[in-house]
C-alpha cells in the first residue's frame, strides 16, 4: 500500500479499476480502513473488500478492490503529507508480508506504492527504501534498480548512495554484473539480442583520459568482457548524448553509472509513465517511479498513471 501519509492509497483506488481486475487476481496488502477513506474521498463508488486468505480470492467487479487487511495504522499525530512512524511501520509490515507471500509463490508479482524513507527510519527500520529492504529480506546480493518505460530502459550500476561513494563503487566487476543482469532482464521481456549502451562515469566518457581514468580502467574492460560473450554492448558512451539515442530506438537499454545520471533523463522523458523494476530478486517487483508526493497528498491531485504502468509492466514480466 505504501506510505499512508503519501499519495499511495489515493493512486491505488484510482489505478486498480483501470487494469482489468477480472482478468487476474489483484490484492492490496495494507490497512483497509485507510484505503476505504481514500476511496470515499477520491474514488466514490469504489468498494474495499477485506480478504482473509491470499490464496483464495473472490472475484472482484470493476468497482471493488480486494485488500489483505492485516495491519492498522497508528494514527497518533498522523497527518497527510508528513513523515510519521506509524505510516512507516505500516509500510514496512506490508512489504514484509508481500515479500513473504512472493517468496512462497502465493503471489506472482509485487507492485509497491511509494514509501517515505524518513517514516521508515522513524519506525526503526534504517533501509534506503524498497530496493535495499527487499534485497535484505530475500538475501539477494546481486540486484539492480532500473527505470523502465515503453520507449526507454535504464539500469543503474549504483543507486541510493552518496555520489562520492558511488564513484568508488564503479569497478569492472560491478559494471559487468550490471550489464549481465540487464541483458538477462531484457531477454526475459522477449528481446533475444538486446542492444546495450554503457554510460561513461565522467563527462564525455573521460575524453580519452582527459577527465579521469575510471572509464578506461574500470568501465571499458567490463564492456569488452560482455562483448567477448557475444552480447551487443557499446561504450563507454557520453552520458549527455546516449539517452536521447536510446529514446529514438538505437539501444534497448542504457547502463547508467549512478542514480541521477539515469533518473534525470528518464524522468524528463517519461515522468508520468516511468516504472522502477528491481531486477535480480527471486520474484517480480515493480513500482511507480515517483515518491510519496507529500506536497499534494490528501488533496485529490495525484496522477495514477505511473501505478497503472507499474502493474502492466509486472504483468508483462510474469508472462
Amino acid at each position: 500500500m505504501g506510505d499512508a501519509a503519501g499519495i499511495g492509497p489515493e493512486t491505488i483506488v484510482n489505478a486498480l479499476p483501470q487494469v482489468s481486475p477480472n482478468s487476474f487476481g489483484m490484492l492490496v496488502i495494507g490497512d483497509a480502513e485507510v484505503l476505504q477513506e481514500s476511496a470515499n474521498l477520491f474514488a466514490p463508488g469504489t468498494e474495499i473488500i477485506c480478504v482473509d486468505d491470499p490464496e483464495v480470492l473472490p472475484k472482484a467487479s470493476n468497482n471493488q478492490i480486494l485488500v489483505l487487511d492485516r495491519f492498522r495504522l497508528n494514527r497518533t499525530d498522523f497527518a497527510y503529507g508528513k513523515p510519521h512512524a506509524g505510516s512507516g511501520e505500516l509500510a514496512y509490515q506490508s512489504i514484509l508480508l508481500g515479500a513473504e507471500l512472493a517468496g512462497k509463490g502465493i503471489i506472482s508479482a509485487l507492485v509497491t506504492a511509494p514509501i517515505c524513507k524518513e517514516s521508515l527510519h522513524l519506525a526503526g527500520h534504517p533501509f534506503d527504501g524498497h530496493t535495499g529492504l527487499l534485497a535484505h529480506l530475500t538475501q539477494t546480493a546481486d540486484y539492480r534498480m532500473t527505470f523502465s518505460t515503453r520507449s526507454l530502459r535504464i539500469i543503474h550500476t549504483t543507486a541510493h548512495m552518496a555520489l562520492s561513494e558511488a564513484c568508488q563503487q564503479i569497478t569492472t566487476k560491478r559494471v559487468f554484473d550490471t550489464i549481465k543482469i540487464g541483458v538477462h532482464h531484457l531477454q526475459q521481456l522477449g528481446i533475444k539480442k538486446p542492444r546495450v549502451a554503457v554510460c561513461g562515469l565522467n563527462p564525455h566518457a573521460s575524453e580519452a583520459g582527459i577527465f579521469g581514468s575510471e572509464d578506461m580502467e574500470q568501465v571499458l574492460p567490463a564492456i569488452k568482457q560482455a562483448q567477448a560473450l557475444g552480447w551487443d554492448v557499446t561504450g563507454p558512451e557520453p552520458g549527455d548524448a546516449v539517452f536521447i539515442q536510446a529514446f529514438k530506438g538505437k539501444y534497448d537499454l542504457v547502463v547508467a553509472q549512478y542514480h541521477d545520471q539515469g533518473h534525470i533523463p528518464g524522468k524528463l522523458m517519461a515522468f508520468d509513465s516511468g516504472v522502477n523494476v528491481t531486477v535480480g530478486l527471486p520474484f517480480v517487483r515493480c513500482s511507480p517511479d515517483h515518491g510519496t508526493a507529500f506536497d499534494i497528498a490528501g488533496q485529490g491531485k495525484a496522477n495514477s498513471a505511473n501505478l497503472v504502468e507499474a502493474i502492466q509492466y509486472a504483468l508483462l514480466l510474469m508472462k
